[in-house]
């Protein structure tokens, strides 16, 4: 988990500090940010939206691919830190609740 910036010199680094440029957010802001997920853009607006839904600041952002061979981007989600132990739960549930339907 990331822990909080300070410095003397800076008031608040914004959210560029923390996340790489030209990703998406849900629309909400933290002041910190923690890694949650690794996904693949078929799941990454649902994710994003659902945490938003459960008033929880995300970020998405680009971080590579999963194969050579498929080329499929890969997309990591930051959260608000202070919302991280509920964010696992809220994407825990939908992620199961998408596996049981798939079935």
């Amino acid at each position: 988990m990331a822990a909080p910036y300070s410095s003397s010199w800076s008031g608040s680094p914004g959210r560029l500090y923390w996340l790489p440029p030209g990703g998406i957010g849900n629309g909400l802001e933290a002041q910190t940010w923690a890694v949650l997920i690794d996904t693949d853009a078929s799941d990454l607006v649902l994710l994003l939206a659902t945490l938003r839904y459960a008033d929880i600041a995300a970020y998405a952002a680009r971080v590579g691919t999963v194969s050579r061979r498929r080329r499929s981007p890969v997309f990591r989600i930051w959260v608000d830190t202070c919302t991280h132990a509920r964010a696992e739960d809220v994407i825990r549930e939908v992620l199961l609740r998408r596996r049981r339907i798939a079935r």
